[in-house]
């Protein structure tokens, strides 16, 4: 269930940009366009819904403490899950630039004022995000939390005025396979109650970090092959480093908790078109998502794996 509401915000809001890409067949020309109310209008129903829905389930999952005044956070923050929630924040930050950007162009901003709308817009999505751990009682306002969502909300910015952070990019994934049990997971069943399956009805995706993993891509061919077609192999590979963590909410003391590091390969799917349509749009962002390819972890151990999430 709760997978499916995250899932159902993301094509919702990958649905809203294709379909008004379809209206803007090349968006390197939406700087002539004129406005396209019908599609603002309907933009701005649509984006306002995605994001009740977004707060709805996050009200649910992080917020269902009682509320308290607004304060900083005392230091909890930085002791949270090796602070690797710091790159969910950067992540979720530049995708939601993206989107407010392809958004707006799609209805006919400029695509220089779009991206810095965008960046804007996510910072704005964000800081409200951040106020209301500022009133939770456990949590509080992280200065740390908003700075990683303000870089990643204006990375892209970076990237269309530097072209070489285009060859630069992030990416998420997460284990689905619960045939092991994270710390965490643990940690939820010992300490909620059990649903009708036997599962912690605590227990949020969002929050089990044993199970995610964050990826900087390198796009090799774009820095060194440029005249290779990208869309032959192996252009259209990159190259990938992933970093996790192990026993992160463990309350076993001979647990070791630590970050896991890889290094591994990744498929740019936004290589394989040469128009920005709607089918781009849709591999654009499930481009943020990190295939299952093969990686080797290098730290603190050594292991290969075939298909690595």
């Amino acid at each position: 269930m709760l997978k499916s509401n995250i899932l159902t915000i993301f094509f919702t809001v990958v649905f809203a940009i294709s379909t008004f890409a379809q209206n803007c067949p090349n968006t390197d020309t939406l700087s002539e366009k004129k406005l396209n109310i019908p599609g603002l209008i309907a933009i701005g129903t649509i984006t306002p819904t995605v994001l009740t829905g977004m707060y709805v389930y996050m009200n649910k999952a992080w917020w269902s403490e009682k509320q308290t005044k607004f304060h900083f956070d005392d230091g909890i923050d930085l002791k949270y899950a090796l602070n690797l929630d710091k790159l969910g924040h950067f992540t979720a930050s530049i995708i939601a630039s993206n989107a407010f950007s392809d958004i707006l162009q799609a209805t006919g901003v400029s695509k220089e004022k779009a991206i810095w709308y965008g960046a804007s817009l996510s910072v704005v999505n964000a800081t409200i995000i951040e106020i209301k751990d500022a009133r939770a009682p456990y949590w509080g306002f992280s200065i740390y939390d908003e700075l990683a969502n303000i870089v990643g909300a204006f990375y892209p910015v970076l990237q269309e005025k530097v072209p070489f952070f285009q060859a630069i990019n992030f990416k998420w994934s997460y284990d689905i396979n619960y045939s092991y049990e994270t710390e965490y997971y643990k940690y939820r069943l010992n300490h909620d109650e059990l649903n009708s399956k036997g599962k912690p009805q605590g227990y949020s995706f969002i929050d089990d970090y044993d199970r995610q993993y964050f990826w900087m891509t390198i796009d090799w061919a774009t820095l060194f092959c440029k005249e290779k077609p990208r869309y032959k192999f192996p252009y259209c590979i990159d190259l990938a480093l992933g970093l996790s963590g192990e026993n992160l909410k463990t309350e076993n003391p001979n647990k070791n908790i630590h970050k896991e590091l890889y290094i591994g390969v990744d498929i740019n799917l936004t290589k394989f078109f040469k128009q920005k349509k709607a089918p781009y749009y849709i591999c654009k962002y499930l481009n943020f998502y990190h295939l299952p390819l093969p990686a080797a972890q290098v730290s603190p151990k050594a292991k290969g794996y075939w298909l690595m999430y």
